[in-house]
């Protein structure tokens, strides 16, 4: 799905909580945790209770239904927030409300795990509003991705809990997607990720493996949406990346925004300190005839390849990861290593305990 179309429909579309927080405790400085304080929450089980709730924009549609029909196929029970799916303006709900949900869903004794129903936009807005504290005091499972990268960004960095970047309750769940989740947070397996065998028969350049630069690494895995990373560049609630394998997808960007925004990363520097990159499906991710980046021109591979062909640290493409089918949970936080010859991804501990 095109994420900016993801956002764009819902724009057309148009109280007090149990806990209020200043953002006085996100530090201007990074609270970053460590591996060693990094707080692993309990796997869930079939027949536990997950809440829904919407802290992006709001689901249209039949998505309500597939996203409890979701969670039904998985064994659990739904709980949906209070201000579930309100609509305010492009968002679900105004931004205290989105908060006292998320607050709500982590003290409530009842909520075994967390799934957010949908991304799209807004999570940015919370971030100075969260009680971190509050978060880690009651570690839960935590899933999502997209516009929840904001979320898991800022929950590992001020909570020290270990999150999920997979797929939101209304997704699409493929059997990978169904496998992946049950491996990642309903099991203390340590799984090996690799591409879909299905994806052999996939012809499109996005869906294509490549080894951008060769090696092995490992490293604490951290990343995301593309957008939303360097969304956060300068703030409070933004990663370091010296040592960690570094996750990427994005989705519907023209390649010479892929271009500025890869840019933006490398001159930071950021990208120099890492072990690896692991890049997912850039979905949708093309050249405008007639635009900038004239599709006569320009392609996926050779944005990618010119961009970060020449980083010193082994770099793949074509993960399953992202605005996807088949999108596979990435743990925020465990460690991990990459092998580009295999092109697997091997979890090297579990994600949950």
């Amino acid at each position: 799905m095109d994420r900016r179309k993801f956002i764009g429909n819902t724009a057309l579309l148009t109280g007090a909580g149990i806990m209020s927080y200043c953002g006085a405790n996100a530090t201007q400085e990074s609270k970053e945790a460590t591996t060693q304080s990094l707080i692993k929450p309990k796997a869930l089980r079939p027949g536990d209770t997950v809440g829904l709730i919407t802290p992006g924009s709001a689901l249209v549609g039949d998505a309500e239904e597939r996203a409890i029909n979701n969670m039904k196929a998985l064994g659990f029970k739904v709980v949906k927030s209070k201000n579930f799916n309100v609509r305010t303006g492009f968002v679900a709900g105004s931004d205290q409300q989105r908060v006292d949900d998320i607050h709500e869903m982590f003290s409530n004794p009842e909520i075994d795990g967390i799934f957010c129903a949908r991304g799209g936009y807004g999570t940015g807005r919370l971030l100075q509003m969260l009680d971190y504290q509050l978060i880690r005091n009651n570690p839960k499972v935590f899933i999502g991705y997209s516009d929840i990268t904001a979320l898991h960004y800022a929950i590992y960095n001020q909570a020290g809990l270990v999150t999920y970047h997979g797929p939101v309750a209304s997704s699409d769940f493929t059997s990978f997607t169904s496998d992946t989740v049950q491996e990642t947070i309903m099991s203390t397996h340590k799984p090996t990720l690799q591409r879909p065998k299905i994806w052999k028969d996939k012809t499109a350049e996005s869906y294509q493996y490549m080894q951008l630069v060769e090696g092995k690494a490992e490293g604490q895995l951290v990343g995301g949406n593309l957008s939303i990373m360097c969304s956060l560049l300068g703030t409070p609630y933004d990663i370091d990346f010296k040592g960690k394998l570094i996750f990427i997808e994005e989705v519907g960007e023209s390649l010479y925004r892929v271009d500025r925004m890869l840019t933006q990363l490398l001159n930071t520097g950021k990208l120099d300190e890492c072990a690896g990159v692991v890049l997912g499906v850039f979905a949708s991710c093309r050249a405008k005839s007639g635009g900038v980046d004239d599709d006569d021109y320009v392609t996926l591979t050779k944005v990618l390849k010119d961009r970060l062909g020449d980083l010193k640290v082994p770099v793949i493409y074509g993960l399953p990861i992202g605005h996807i089918d088949d999108n596979a949970t990435m743990p925020m936080g465990i460690r991990a290593r990459m092998d580009s010859e295999t092109g697997q991804l091997e979890f090297l501990e579990s994600a949950v305990i």
